[in-house]
């Protein structure tokens, strides 16, 4: 997240931008101007995923506003369906702290995949996230 939204984009729709607010290190990610709940800071990763492998995911997030549950999520397109894996459990998060978002789930598809984008959304609202330190092994 030092290298601001390099790498990173809007999973619908919403405003991405730099953060100094950071859970380590100097930045975060900060999207703002959500209009559903499953809009997040996103990042393509089409072409890292090995069909039937299990991730782990790990992500810091926190709330510019309200006390939403956000979970980390990644849609799968295949064949033309794209269906959506939850890796981490939805976790209240809130305006005060960092909360982590952990958890580790089988990702597969049948056919050919042709998009896969991990993403962070809320389980409901539009209050604006904060997100830093993501990986996905």
């Amino acid at each position: 997240m030092e290298n601001g939204t390099t790498g990173w984009t809007v999973f619908g729709s919403g405003t991405l931008a730099p953060s100094t607010t950071a859970h380590a290190g100097a930045g975060s990610l900060q999207l703002t101007g959500r209009t559903a709940a499953w809009n997040g800071p996103g990042q393509d990763m089409t072409s890292k995923l090995t069909n039937g492998r299990n991730y782990t995911v790990s992500a810091w997030v926190r709330a510019q506003s309200g006390t939403p549950s956000a979970k980390a999520m990644l849609a799968v397109t295949a064949n033309g369906t794209t269906s959506y894996v939850q890796l981490a459990p939805a976790t209240a998060i809130t305006t005060s702290g960092w909360t982590q978002l952990t958890g580790t789930a089988t990702v597969s598809w049948t056919g050919t995949l042709t998009g896969a984008t991990f993403y962070v959304e809320t389980t409901s609202g539009t209050d604006g996230l904060l997100v830093d330190d993501v990986s996905l092994r």
